[in-house]
């Protein structure tokens, strides 16, 4: 299944995408019994009826996805939780030692945007940069999960670039500002069920900056998988349904080549993950 928030910026309803992408069902307007946003769906126990709707689709009830615009798939989590150095290759271009233990900082939920959305480049900032990351949406209410039951816990996966500020990132010493500004959590296109996503850890992921092949990787380089992040998190920290957590980007940042590549006004950057698709945002 392939769950997507779709309409206006604060309006967004929820859906299923169909027909490869190209036909969108409206859940609630099927089957009134389902809710009528992502979070809301998330926080309930929704799936059985979402797949009858599936099942037997009332044409009434189906739109076309062309020209729609899709929002993040939850557009206002309660928690982005991210992931610093978490790919070998990532450690391996700074010439770093693999954390033992993941690091964690955050990013503000507003910061959240859709698949197809402008980034926008903010005033003071001069070194701007992209990160494709493998995103995991919580389904359930996750409080000291072991790692054997953690995906009992997971709703679903999908594509965020962790867009990032980096003269705020080194010069505050810490990260929150810099990965936080509007529209730098990018995410979609859709919230990919775990039954079409058999191994979260052998994903291709790419990023292109105007067409140009920057990031190259694969999640199999992941230092501390899904599991382990979800087990780790939760000892101490309560993630709710809808949440997020961006496990880390693989090698080929910006700031990395020599000199730095970082991205300009009118830059268009493609983030794509094997099986869950593309984002494609232009910085303005």
């Amino acid at each position: 299944m392939r769950l997507v928030s779709f309409g206006p910026c604060g309006q967004e309803r929820l859906g299923a995408l169909i027909s490869g992408g190209e036909r969108i069902v409206d859940l609630h307007a099927a089957d009134r019994d389902i809710p009528a946003t992502m979070l809301e769906f998330l926080r309930g126990d929704f799936w059985g009826k979402a797949r009858r709707v599936l099942a037997d689709i009332l044409p009434e009830a189906v739109v076309p996805a062309p020209g729609l615009r899709l929002g993040a798939p939850v557009p206002r989590p309660s928690q982005i939780i991210c992931v610093g150095l978490n790919y070998k290759d990532h450690a391996d271009e700074q010439g770093v030692e693999y954390p033992k233990a993941p690091l964690l900082f955050g990013k503000s939920p507003l910061a959240a945007a859709g698949p197809g959305d402008d980034v926008v480049y903010p005033d003071g900032v001069e070194k701007l940069d992209y990160e494709v990351e493998l995103a995991v949406i919580i389904g359930r209410t996750a409080r000291k999960v072991p790692a054997a039951q953690a995906r009992q816990h997971i709703a679903g996966y999908c594509v965020l670039n962790d867009v990032s500020a980096r003269c705020c990132q080194f010069g505050d010493k810490q990260w929150f500002r810099a990965k936080s500004f509007d529209t730098f959590a990018p995410a979609g296109p859709a919230l990919v069920t775990p039954d079409e996503v058999p191994d979260p850890h052998a994903l291709q992921l790419t990023c292109k900056v105007n067409g140009e092949l920057r990031q190259n990787s694969n999640t199999r380089q992941l230092i501390h998988p899904v599991e382990e992040l979800i087990a780790y998190i939760t000892r101490g920290i309560t993630l709710l349904p809808g949440d997020v957590i961006s496990t880390g980007t693989p090698s080929g940042v910006g700031v990395f080549f020599k000199p730095p590549r970082l991205l300009k006004r009118g830059d268009v950057v493609e983030a794509e993950i094997q099986g869950l698709g593309k984002l494609v945002n232009r910085i303005v």
